[in-house]
């Protein structure tokens, strides 16, 4: 027990050491916030008691119910500017009843005001609404902050104020040097709660040093300023509980509306208090809405008795924190000798404001309120937009010459003028590309690329970010129209939603303009890719009509759109062949595609069988023990790609004029995508023993070309669509050299980000494609467009020559993040290089081949590490059996030469 008793006593002593100074500025904030509850039919003395009784304890329920046994309450300038306002209006309200009425009303009115606080608080965190006031707008928060802190000075420069009228000049200079030496040592690092309590100390003694040795008596200090007047109630401690309950007027006690909208004001910073103690001053985590419930109960507890509502003060709980070295029992200790002192001194009804210079008291609220005007009115400033500071200082002067209740509506209007402007301003446009420039995914034949290149101005694409509201409806809308208007070869609008986070009544309404705009211009419009939420109000909206359709996926809209301009062209889709009988149809598909050999041998490899619609051939992250060949002009599938989460998969691929489905499966890896069959097909099915002797075959090597071709231009899709998800936010948007002359619309200035400086000192980086084309800028390396672009998306594969320079470069002058160029595998000549290189390998002999692979120069030499995994690197821990381990392209060959 010996241990137990020296550390609770060490516990107490370290406890009565730190409460000493918070009982010090504690007391001294009463007396202060008691001097600015004027006018009222009771008087400051009254307050001044009724603060202590209510500090010493409010404080010791308070800390009792707390999370933080740290936690200490006082008065707050908030909670003060309410009560006053409450007496205030009581005040008006009984001017023509006898005294005895007025107080009696002013007390109930008081206690009632407290509770009604305290239920507030009670209620917002039961209803988890504690944390939601701080989304306030931060200006309009630090706006509420200011204004209290101007309302605290002129309290303090009314407390100057002679009975004469005048003021006390030498008092008033004395009390701002006390707050200029506490707010000049706060910004040198010395905390005011540090500096106050000596400050209040040496005050009081050089103040009564100078009062023994001029002789001067307690009423003389009073008739000249020096203190403030008697109180002219009685002092008895028990008094404040006495009342005349016939003598109220019930209907005179409920605040005014001024006063409830100081309520909003209390509560955020009752919320923002209680989260600041929370985050840096209590060990444990806890919930801000149920510190507030817990609190708010204890200020009705404490507000009923008392009358004077008190608020936690991260300031003297963090001194109480550190006096007690993080220790919790000494902190409940020091909390409860500070309530016993501030209880002590409210039983012994010593008039202590009798005995406090004016000055000091006035240097304390100058102190409070002109450091949150410091903090909150000027060094706020530094980190703030010129919208911010606005708001501010407009509540703050309207505040000052009228009072808080206009500065707290203007505020709230000004925030939510400005927030709607900003809204306007968001980036809405993630990017804009053409027909020409991007596909569906889709596989054509020379002509039908061709007539999509010439066509592929008729469609165009528009991808949409953020939520649309209605600022940000106004500025795309606007845009739609400039691109209605400015294309007259647009037949098909595009609008992707998918990375649009929501659309608003406003947005519907806007969209509905669009469509009546596009349908004078013969345009159909499609929304693509939206959340089943906005799909449903945009049809509440009756927007779906023959001009204006509402699809699934991007890729659908796509395909409609290309097939529609390849029927224009004349050039349309070949329907699906059935499977013949013969398999006569299907051996010239496949000796056209792949070679007469290599069709040869794969029909005496396997049979040919017709696969229904919708039958998956391969599954993603699968080990395939077989390939399925989609026998061109008799098949139609696709490759369905999951890259994440998403409940639609990417389609990267979809061919009538054959595939290799599952082409991993030849070197024993895992298939990269789902592949499906659209619609009923004609495939050759390869696997177990054949799949075996197709590698020892001739046709190996036009299947492998075809199989990489594939993986090409799924590549190509894929690189494409990554590109456009990066436009949009800071970037900016995405466009193609079809729809790069949008970059100088006047309609992107109503929205998006502007020019940054630190965007345009940025390094442009190269070009990612088969060349490297080197950006143009000005002579001042600026961009001419104030609108940032975050790539030119040139993946045609068609681009005409008069986009480019004579030497290579983009002519669009401005500056871009990276020009994709995708010329490699998709020009007419390069894109039968699959053809070309299984022709070339079947005009060589194998024969000459293994030969070279005995000591000549051939590819095995030259490729001696090249190995064809049997598993891939996500799932390393799937084998082939045994008989289809890892080979060589040597092991091949030698099998070949074998054979």
């Amino acid at each position: 027990m010996a241990p137990d008793i020296r550390g609770n006593l060490r516990s107490v002593l370290w406890g009565a050491m730190t409460a000493t100074p918070i009982t010090l500025m504690s007391l001294a904030s009463c007396v202060s916030y008691a001097q600015l509850i004027k006018p009222s039919p009771l008087s400051p003395g009254y307050f001044a008691a009724a603060s202590f009784f209510s500090a010493g304890f409010s404080s010791l329920i308070t800390n009792r119910m707390s999370h933080c046994p740290f936690l200490v309450t006082a008065p707050d300038m908030t909670f003060t500017l309410f009560i006053q306002s409450g007496q205030e209006s009581v005040m008006r309200a009984t001017a023509h009843l006898p005294e005895d009425v007025q107080i009696a009303t002013a007390f109930v009115a008081l206690h009632v005001g407290a509770v009604l606080l305290g239920l507030v608080f009670c209620v917002l965190g039961k209803l988890r609404a504690g944390a939601a006031l701080n989304y306030l707008p931060y200006p309009v928060i630090a706006g509420f902050l200011a204004m209290i802190g101007a309302a605290v000075v002129k309290g303090a420069i009314n407390i100057m104020r002679l009975p004469s009228g005048a003021y006390d000049s030498v008092g008033m200079a004395i009390a701002a040097g006390i707050a200029c030496v506490v707010l000049g040592l706060k910004q040198k690092g010395v905390p005011t709660n540090m500096s106050s309590p000596v400050l209040i100390a040496g005050s009081l003694g050089a103040f009564w040093t100078w009062v023994c040795a001029s002789g001067l008596s307690l009423g003389e200090l009073q008739s000249q300023g020096w203190l403030l007047p008697p109180s002219d109630h009685a002092s008895s401690p028990l008094d404040m509980f006495k009342l005349d309950w016939s003598a109220v007027d019930y209907g005179k006690i409920l605040p005014s509306v001024d006063a409830l909208a100081l309520v909003l004001v209390a509560s955020i910073n009752r919320a923002l208090t209680v989260s600041a103690i929370e985050s840096s001053v209590s060990d444990e985590s806890y919930s801000v809405d149920d510190e507030m419930s817990f609190v708010g109960f204890a200020t009705v507890v404490g507000g009923a008795l008392g009358g004077v509502a008190m608020n936690p003060t991260s300031a003297m709980t963090t001194l109480c924190k550190e006096g007690a070295t993080g220790d919790a029992l000494t902190g409940r200790f020091t909390v409860a000798i500070a309530s016993s002192l501030h209880l002590l001194l409210w039983a012994s009804a010593f008039p202590l404001t009798s005995f406090l210079p004016r000055f000091l008291l006035a240097g304390l609220l100058m102190v409070m309120g002109g450091g949150m005007l410091v903090d909150w009115a000027y060094l706020v400033t530094r980190k703030l937009q010129r919208t911010g500071v606005v708001v501010i200082y407009a509540m703050l002067f309207v505040s000052i010459y009228t009072d808080m209740t206009h500065g707290i509506a203007l505020g709230i209007f000004l925030a939510l003028c400005f927030m709607n402007v900003q809204f306007s301003k968001l980036e809405v446009l993630k990017y804009h590309v053409s027909g020409m420039h991007f596909r569906s995914g889709g596989s054509y034949t020379d002509a039908q690329r061709g007539i999509l290149r010439k066509y592929g101005d008729m469609t165009q694409i528009v991808g949409l970010t953020g939520f649309l509201s209605e600022g940000g409806a106004i500025s795309l809308t606007k845009y739609l129209n400039e691109v209605v208007r400015s294309s007259d070869d647009l037949e098909t609008l595009v609008i992707d939603c998918a990375a649009c986070q929501g659309v608003n009544d406003s947005a519907c309404f806007h969209f509905g303009k669009l469509k009546l705009m596009c349908g004078k211009g013969s345009v159909r419009l499609v929304f693509c890719n939206l959340n089943p939420y906005d799909e449903e109000k945009l049809r509440s909206w009756k927007l779906e009509s023959e001009s204006c359709k509402i699809v699934g996926h991007l890729t659908e809209a796509l395909e409609s759109a290309e097939q529609d301009a390849l029927v224009q062209g004349h050039a349309p889709c070949a329907p699906i062949g059935v499977q013949s009988e013969d398999g006569e149809a299907e051996r010239q598909e496949l000796a056209q595609w792949l070679g007469a050999d290599a069709a040869s041998e794969l029909l005496r490899l396997a049979s040919l069988s017709t696969v229904p619609a919708g039958t998956t051939l391969s599954t993603q992250d699968e080990l395939a023990d077989r390939v399925y060949i989609a026998i061109p002009g008799h098949s139609d599938v696709q490759v369905e790609v999951r890259t994440g989460t998403q409940v639609r998969p990417a389609v990267l691929l979809r061919t009538t004029l054959g595939a290799i489905c599952a082409p991993e499966s030849l070197i024993g890896s895992h298939v990269r995508g789902t592949w499906r069959a659209r619609s009923q097909s004609v495939v050759l099915s390869i696997g177990g023993d054949s799949l075996q002797k197709l590698l020892r075959r001739k046709a190996f090597a036009p299947v492998v070309s075809a199989g990489l071709h594939q993986q090409l231009v799924q590549a190509d899709q894929l690189s494409a669509l990554y590109t456009l998800s990066k436009g949009g936010g800071w970037r900016g948007v995405t466009f193609d050299a079809s729809t790069s002359g949008m970059v100088n619309s006047t309609a992107l200035e109503d929205m998006g980000p502007r020019l940054r400086r630190s965007y345009t000192e940025r390094i442009p980086q190269e070009q990612t494609g088969a060349a490297k084309t080197e950006v143009q800028h000005h002579s001042d390396g600026h961009l001419s467009p104030q609108y940032d672009v975050a790539a030119v998306l040139d993946f045609n594969r068609f681009t005409s020559p008069n986009d480019y320079h004579s030497d290579g470069h983009l002519s669009p002058q401005y500056e871009v993040a990276a020009v994709l160029d995708f010329n490699r595998f998709t020009s007419p000549k390069d894109n039968d290089s699959n053809v070309h290189f299984a022709g070339r390998m079947r005009s060589q002999s194998v024969d000459d081949v293994l030969l070279a692979g005995n000591g000549g120069p051939g590819v095995v030499e030259s490729l001696p590490n090249l190995v064809l995994n049997s598993y891939s690197v996500s799932q390393s821990s799937k084998r082939r059996p045994t008989d289809q381990r890892q080979r060589t392209l040597s092991e091949l060959f030698s099998d070949l030469e074998e054979v």
